[in-house]
């Protein structure tokens, strides 16, 4: 095994890589760090272990990661159609990969939950190399925003009811983590917004803004613990503040951006390779569980999806493609799954199985999208 500082000279080499790699294949460049800490890990070269260094700094890119995550989503209001398509993509997969859970011996709402969600970040760029009318990608857009919201806390609830929490203790503890989500939008009200754009005008201040953004994160982390949850919810709260008192698209956004995407979160990802282990994933029985978890995960995003769509009008092929982009899921699926083995809700072979499942939907839902729209005449895709 390499020391820590020879053994951080390669991570971030391979970050650098990666992105290279990303740009010049088009390929997610968070599959392809995930895939990088397989091969530095224990599955193929075993020259890098996952020690506490690295289990801090993998922590905080978690975090961060939760915190762009609020931050880009920001508090949006969502059309019917968009609501009810999104109950439809949650709920499926959540009650098919529960039963699931049950027959695996797997805890049933963390792998509902982690079935459940989808990946807002894979669903964006595939809608912008279409020309479809506004209003499917409104509608897709929109429903992936509000399953990624409502993923964050199903996933807080089936970890701390997988942990043993009391129901009188949860349900106290939720009540007031969602009072504190009416911070955002008591923000909004006040038009906070304005007055930190004209505070923020100067460079000083605006240094000011980028700590007092740690700072943020930070504090709501360590809040969300003491009441039960855990701390991505925090983080996920600090963007959403944040993202009421600055500009979209600003400048604060991009430098927060910017210095997440290049330096703490790809560490994050390349840690969840690293505690892959894909030779224990070599036998019948996990091989049969990758093919379960893609039935259910794929078929119950396409039955939700496909059924409300066509309640609301949509066509039947509008409806599957829309299934289909939902059922690509990387960030907060990888996230859950580390969470729940690092709390010994997920066996390592489990959790390894979870993370090739995501990896398998990124590479293949939205080129089968972009396939499937251009086929049946739904969409056609932009020239790059």
């Amino acid at each position: 095994m390499l020391s820590e500082i020879y053994a951080l000279a390669l991570i971030l080499s391979a970050v650098f890589i990666t992105y290279i790699a990303s740009r010049r294949f088009d390929l997610p460049v968070i599959v392809l760090e995930v895939l990088t800490g397989i091969m530095l890990g224990k599955s193929v070269l075993n020259i890098i272990s996952y020690d506490i260094w690295l289990d801090f700094l993998a922590d905080f890119g978690l975090m961060y990661l939760m915190f762009l995550a609020g931050l880009e989503m920001g508090v949006k209001e969502f059309r019917k159609g968009s609501v009810l398509l999104a109950l439809g993509s949650l709920m499926t997969p959540f009650l098919l990969g529960a039963l699931l859970g049950l027959f695996l011996g797997v805890p049933p709402l963390l792998l509902g939950t982690l079935l459940s969600t989808t990946s807002i970040g894979v669903v964006l760029p595939v809608l912008r190399g279409l020309t479809h009318d506004k209003d499917f990608k409104r509608l897709t857009l929109e429903s992936a925003f509000l399953v990624d919201t409502l993923s964050m806390f199903l996933l807080t609830l089936s970890l701390e009811t997988s942990r043993g929490t009391t129901l009188i203790l949860l349900a106290f503890s939720l009540v007031f983590a969602l009072t504190l989500f009416i911070l955002p939008v008591t923000l909004r009200k006040l038009n906070i917004s304005e007055k930190m754009q004209q505070w923020s005008g100067e460079r000083e201040h605006f240094d000011y803004e980028v700590r007092l953004c740690f700072a943020l994160i930070a504090f709501l982390a360590v809040v969300f613990e003491i009441l039960g949850f855990h701390m991505v919810l925090g983080s996920f709260l600090a963007g959403l503040i944040v993202s009421e008192l600055t500009v979209k698209g600003g400048a604060l956004e991009r430098r927060l951006s910017d210095f997440g995407y290049g330096f703490f979160i790809p560490l994050f990802f390349i840690a969840v390779g690293l505690t892959v282990n894909i030779r224990a994933l070599i036998r019948p029985e996990w091989l049969s569980m990758l093919l379960l978890l893609l039935a259910m995960g794929v078929g119950g995003k396409l039955l939700g999806v496909a059924a409300i769509g066509k309640i609301l009008g949509l066509s039947t092929n509008a409806g599957l493609a829309m299934g289909i982009l939902h059922s690509a899921r990387l960030s907060l699926i990888l996230a859950g799954a580390k969470i729940g083995l690092e709390l010994g809700l997920l066996t390592e072979e489990v959790y390894s199985t979870i993370v090739i499942f995501a990896i398998i939907t990124v590479l293949l839902c939205p080129a089968i999208a972009r396939r499937f729209l251009r086929k049946t005449g739904e969409a056609k895709s932009v020239a790059r």
